[in-house]
């Protein structure tokens, strides 16, 4: 593309995470932008001996194309989990990002930053996001941004959806065998994992997919709450989970603050459950008297579109931008 064409252009606003990818068309302008045309791809899973950085372009092009690769694409904003999470893999990912879909501008974030974008509609406090993992984020009036939790699966993410989806299986195979109480969760994990269960859950091992398999089992666990003692128990110490993580992030933006002055919400799937959200907001108002819960006013691709439209907000501290601005 030909840096001095400044023909008006497309500009895209992408939400990645484990488990999806979404792209947009923005349309509008600064505070009245919205969401236009979208589509959605299969999310980023690492796969081991293979660049991240490789695996998460090739997610961002694959939803483009799915879009009808629109151009020239005037900027791009995207909020990613995973994969390229380090400020050094998103300096190599935004060049390639640019490279392929030929933008003049590409902004790249982690997903808990357009989430809070999104969420709080740029103003200050702090946002958890519970989807297949957690992303819990402070962003303070000084413009300082502070991470809690986000650590993957492996390390982290307490109270997601993978560590919801991982705890049920584990209770429904406690129960096959006889090593835990009888649950409901038991005949739900043969129904999605199959029979016999101990031998089918094995061969889930070698599944590509198996971070998003197993959090899509939470889904199960908090439908079968509803009427089940143990998947009762497990919901809500998912939603006890991410009231600490906020707890611990107002406590390090927000030290001294007086009841109810710091603005905290939420988003992503998890907390849409009526049981994680109410053993969430139980659990933080006997922890954080500071909290003040609000309702979100959008989400990570909503914030992803605030970010492409050029809104001026503290949040860009923590954004990638290629080319590099001068000054």
């Amino acid at each position: 593309m030909n840096d001095d064409d400044h023909s008006p252009g497309v500009r895209l606003a992408v939400d990645g995470g484990q488990t999806k990818l979404v792209m947009a068309t923005v349309e509008g302008h600064g505070d009245q932008a919205r969401v236009g045309a979208q589509v959605l791809v299969p999310g980023f899973q690492w796969t081991a001996g293979m660049d991240p950085v490789e695996q998460q372009c090739d997610r961002v092009v694959a939803a483009w194309e799915e879009l009808g690769r629109p151009g020239p694409v005037e900027v791009i904003a995207l909020g990613l989990a995973g994969g390229a999470s380090d400020r050094d893999s998103r300096q190599r990912l935004a060049p390639l990002v640019a490279e392929r879909l030929g933008a003049r501008r590409v902004l790249l974030t982690g997903d808990d930053v357009t989430t809070h974008l999104g969420v709080l509609g740029g103003d200050v406090g702090v946002v958890v996001a519970a989807g297949t993992g957690v992303a819990c984020l402070a962003v303070t009036p000084q413009g300082e941004l502070l991470n809690v939790d986000g650590l993957g699966y492996l390390f982290g993410d307490a109270g997601g959806g993978f560590s919801l989806g991982l705890a049920g299986l584990r209770a429904a195979l406690a129960g096959y065998e006889g090593r835990g109480a009888p649950t409901a969760l038991t005949a739900r994990a043969e129904e999605r994992v199959g029979r016999p269960l101990r031998d089918a859950v094995k061969r889930w091992y070698r599944r590509p997919t198996l971070v998003a398999d197993v959090a899509s089992f939470a889904a199960e666990v908090t439908e079968a709450a509803k009427d089940d003692a143990v998947a009762r128990v497990l919901c809500q110490a998912a939603g006890e989970e991410l009231a600490v993580s906020v707890t611990a992030a107002v406590r390090r933006g927000f030290p001294g603050a007086g009841d109810r002055t710091v603005p905290v919400s939420w988003a992503g799937g998890l907390l849409r459950a009526p049981i994680i959200f109410e053993a969430f907001a139980s659990g933080l108002s006997q922890l954080c008297p500071s909290a003040d819960l609000r309702e979100p006013q959008g989400d990570s691709l909503s914030g992803a579109v605030r970010l492409a439209s050029g809104v001026d907000v503290p949040h860009l501290a923590n954004v990638v931008v290629h080319p590099a601005l001068s000054g």
